[in-house]
């Protein structure tokens, strides 16, 4: 099992060898490209380029390995629009402190600037 934003893939119960995406819960072509902000079809077409098969009675794609479901979770990230993106920026307990205060007092500009903390704040958001 391999995460990747939210993504997951899984090995199937169910037919032996074969890998499916897991996206937050959702696994049906429809589902994702509802919750991704892609139409089914992309869905499909990425899946078919990376050679998965659909299996009808669990409405499931399944790739013959976990390098394709990989491949084509790569191009399903590439086709997400940019609002629906996103990534993991772990901050201490004193930067998210030092933000819930600036965005509490956004128009007031009374909190005190420790530019160490802000620092380190902007180089993980930037990095």
């Amino acid at each position: 099992m391999k995460a990747d934003y939210g993504f997951t893939i899984r090995i199937s119960g169910k037919r032996s060898e074969s890998f499916y995406v897991d996206y937050r819960g959702y696994y049906k072509a429809g589902e994702l490209a509802k919750v991704l902000g892609i139409s089914p079809v992309d869905v499909k077409v990425i899946y078919a380029d990376f050679n998965a098969v659909f299996d009808s009675d669990n409405e499931v794609y399944y790739f013959s390995s976990s390098e394709k479901a990989q491949q084509a979770i790569d191009r399903l990230m590439q086709n997400m629009p940019k609002d629906k993106r996103g990534r993991a920026v772990y901050l201490t307990e004193f930067e998210v402190e030092y933000i819930r205060k600036a965005l509490i007092n956004e128009n007031n500009n009374t909190i005190h600037v420790n530019s160490k903390i802000k620092d380190q704040i902007f180089n993980k958001l930037n990095g």
